[in-house]
């Protein structure tokens, strides 16, 4: 897909070729990085108190290890969308003494 319709905008990173949203933690094919070891609803916590999800498009797989990321491989059902200041999600694995306060826009597009 060269333009996509849903967000209007060309060569969108959230959509697949026909069209289909992506679903979180998916690459577009030859994209950078293998993500296959982070198991699905992994929740990656950066050091600035952002959340990720395992593909997003901010991200190396080669680069999320501690001290600069923390994560959660088994988070509970509805954790990502609980993530704000009042609902911090702290790392259990890497760097656990990393919180989220926020969610990447652009993987909460993909939720």
């Amino acid at each position: 897909m060269t333009y996509c319709e849903r967000h209007e905008i060309s060569y969108c990173a959230d959509c697949e070729p026909d069209g289909r949203l992506r679903r979180a933690g998916e690459r577009p094919p030859g994209a950078p990085g293998d993500w296959s070891r982070w198991p699905a609803g992994t929740i990656i916590v950066h050091r600035s108190r952002k959340a990720h999800l395992p593909g997003c498009q901010h991200l190396n797989d080669q680069d999320v290890r501690e001290p600069v990321y923390g994560w959660v491989t088994d988070p509970p059902a509805g954790a990502w969308r609980r993530i704000s200041p009042a609902g911090p999600l702290r790392a259990v694995e890497g760097n656990t003494g990393l919180s989220a306060v926020s969610r990447c826009q652009d993987c909460d597009a993909t939720q």
